[in-house]
């Protein structure tokens, strides 16, 4: 029974607290975006603090570096996938 009672207190202190949370950061002027996007093969993720790009992981299905960086800076993480010997390797860099 009291484990019940502490699961509805925790739920309604969180539910509360998420409704709450939007209303002081649009106060502060705060922004903070995740985007995702599939493009050619590829699937790139964004991370925007106040309108400035913080963080790009790009994950490449085929084990295929891209030609052209497409905007792609010092703040770009590439996940490439592949295959060697037989054996799955996940390069980063």
């Amino acid at each position: 029974m009291r484990k019940v009672i502490r699961r509805i207190v925790v739920s309604l202190l969180l539910s509360i607290l998420i409704m709450l949370y939007p209303s002081s950061v649009l106060a502060t002027d705060f922004s903070f975006n995740i985007a995702i996007v599939r493009q050619e093969g590829a699937t790139c993720g964004e991370l925007w603090l106040n309108n400035t790009l913080v963080w790009r992981l790009a994950l490449l299905s085929d084990g295929a570096k891209p030609v052209s960086d497409n905007g792609n800076g010092a703040n770009t993480t590439l996940v490439i996938p592949d295959i060697v010997n037989g054996m799955f390797v996940v390069k980063v860099e």
